[in-house]
């Protein structure tokens, strides 16, 4: 099926090596300052019980979102993990088409655990996917809205993989060859499923340190994608409070949204796209 966006997002730059360096330490200062806004998280609209099923990054566990899912619970949702171990980490793979293939196997895994919440519930559930985790979410819903009632992706590398700070390590698996199709395949997959009907918030982090902004925008169809920069480095996503808040005011309908999302205060500290600020 042909891809339902434009345009093979070519900016391949890799994150500044600063922003690499300091990723552990900002991570630290992340984690310390949720607990310090508490209060800040109790002026948040609160949850209606849907399921949020959260999926972990590359080589991540459901231990690496669990802070997440404490907070979603304490929000009033039924926030659970994806249940699958770690991400992929039984990939041995020689060709970039080899992982893709292991990629649409574990989205297969997770559609059919998304199936059986939906059947027990008779809810949609909500999917937040952190760094390749979003990948798979967008995927799935592209594939299967009847199941998914929203998507957020946390530092997602949405395009070309040259453009993290990883492919320089991971490409050793693929005897350093570049195969430009095979690259644009795996871009492509995460589209391919069919049009997409529900909608995503992609958050990103300009000063991300393992993956390029220029490839860290969702680019599926604007009508019900928000692509969003806030202030975090990427391992501290599923513990930055900002991110925290974010999500919570964007699981609640508009018109139960957070009226700081409304404000000037809130806009220096997130960048959205032209247009998108009424969505908040």
């Amino acid at each position: 099926m042909a891809s339902q966006y434009e345009g093979f997002v070519t900016d391949l730059r890799p994150p500044k090596l600063r922003h690499s360096v300091m990723e552990l330490g900002r991570v630290v200062l992340e984690m310390g300052s949720s607990a310090l806004l508490g209060p800040l998280f109790k002026a948040l609209p609160r949850g209606d019980g849907h399921t949020i099923m959260t999926i972990p990054g590359f080589m991540g566990a459901d231990g690496s979102t669990a802070q997440l899912r404490k907070f979603l619970n304490n929000r009033g949702y039924r926030a659970i993990p994806w249940g699958l171990g770690r991400n992929a980490s039984q990939v041995r793979s020689r060709h970039l088409d080899d992982f893709l293939a292991h990629r649409a196997a574990t989205e297969d895994a997770i559609a059919a655990r998304v199936q059986a919440e939906f059947q027990a519930s008779g809810r949609k559930l909500t999917l937040v996917g952190w760094s390749l985790g979003g990948l798979y979410a967008v995927a799935l819903a592209h594939r299967f809205p009847q199941w998914i009632r929203q998507v957020m992706t946390l530092g997602t590398p949405y395009g070309d993989p040259r453009g993290t700070a990883l492919y320089s390590v991971m490409g050793s698996l693929y005897d350093n060859e570049v195969d430009e199709d095979a690259l644009r395949r795996w871009v492509d997959h995460t589209y391919a499923g069919g049009a997409l009907s529900v909608p995503v918030l992609a958050l990103y982090s300009e000063s991300d340190g393992i993956v390029g902004s220029g490839i860290a925008r969702c680019q599926g169809d604007p009508q019900y994608v928000t692509n969003m920069a806030v202030l975090a480095s990427h391992v501290g996503f599923p513990f930055n409070p900002l991110v925290f808040a974010l999500l919570a005011n964007y699981l609640v309908e508009p018109h139960e949204r957070w009226a700081l999302c409304r404000s000037e205060r809130l806009r220096t500290l997130v960048k959205v796209e032209p247009g998108c600020w009424n969505r908040l």
